[in-house]
């Protein structure tokens, strides 16, 4: 039993092609009538060990496997327990490799086909990149994602990335639920104040707005055809967002007036926490995250025919 009353047994797994990466799976005590169910499978949270930022990762597998479903988390090469691996193979690439096979590994010791994979930021992209080009993938939770919907590099990445920021000030500073604080700490000099307001106007200026248009326009068709992919093949996606992180704003300045068509259709379902930080770090913003986990996994894994 763990600290939040939850009981479930765990084991640790080497695997992979050299057997040197390293998983711990969650199984729940009650294994009857759970054979038709998916498996999640939790990635690094960048180069954080696979317990996850405040253990986070470690309470996710615990609940889910309370509700009947099987976790894997697991460190990529190179990340807390996993080995450093002997080729040059870029992580954009490894990690995606990785992926593969820790939902083989899982698929080896419990027979199950169909995943749903879990990230927080880098790990949110793999997830997604994942999901897209592997058709075992029937769901992603991403949670904080920032760079899943478009590459950060170059002019185009460039612009995006100065305007996700300046939205990010705009509503942290205007409409955040702790926008009397920032405040507070901009007149008393806690925080460099006019850095911060060049910024919100930097990535405002007309001529950033609307250079590159084209090619953003190209990269949001590219976007579209890929969440219709996914939506096609009834990949169901949870986006969670920290009312402090930048990934809402990201996902407003990537879509555009689209954001709320698809989340109105069920392409994207996105749920913000307000208050909490990037990595939860408070206890209550911990548990109001599990549970927007919880009741996502029993409308749309428990009960539902969509990922069977």
């Amino acid at each position: 039993m763990d600290m939040r009353g939850l009981y479930v047994k765990e084991e640790a797994l080497l695997f992979g092609k050299t057997r040197s990466l390293v998983g711990v799976m969650t199984y729940p005590l009650e294994t009857a009538g759970t054979d038709n169910l998916p498996a999640v499978v939790i990635l690094n949270a960048g180069i954080m060990h696979r317990v996850g930022p405040n253990r986070l990762h470690v309470k996710i597998a615990r609940t889910l496997a309370a509700m009947g479903l099987v976790v894997f988390r697991f460190d990529f090469s190179g990340v807390g327990d996993s080995k450093v691996r002997e080729d040059a193979l870029p992580f954009e690439k490894s990690a995606l490799a990785e992926t593969q096979e820790a939902m083989d590994c899982v698929n080896k010791v419990t027979g199950t086909e169909r995943f749903v994979l879990m990230g927080m930021c880098s790990g949110a992209t793999i997830s997604f990149k994942t999901a897209y080009c592997d058709p075992r993938v029937v769901g992603a939770v991403l949670i904080n994602a920032r760079m899943h919907l478009h590459g950060m590099h170059g002019e185009v990445g460039s612009s995006i990335r100065d305007r996700t920021l300046a939205r990010h000030y705009w509503r942290i500073a205007l409409f955040s639920s702790f926008r009397a604080k920032n405040w507070l700490k901009a007149i008393t000099g806690k925080v460099e104040s006019w850095e911060i307001i060049s910024k919100m106007v930097t990535g405002f200026e007309i001529g950033r707005l609307f250079s590159h248009k084209k090619k953003a326009s190209s990269e949001l068709n590219h976007v579209s055809a890929v969440l219709n992919s996914l939506s096609q093949r009834g990949v169901r996606l949870l986006h969670i967002c920290s009312e402090g992180d930048f990934s809402l704003d990201y996902l407003h300045v990537i879509l555009g007036d689209k954001l709320k068509n698809w989340r109105s259709d069920g392409r994207l379902n996105i749920e913000v926490i307000q208050g909490a930080n990037h990595t939860f770090t408070l206890l209550w913003s911990q548990e109001h995250f599990l549970n927007v986990i919880q009741e996502w996994a029993q409308k749309e894994l428990l009960h539902s025919d969509r990922v069977r």
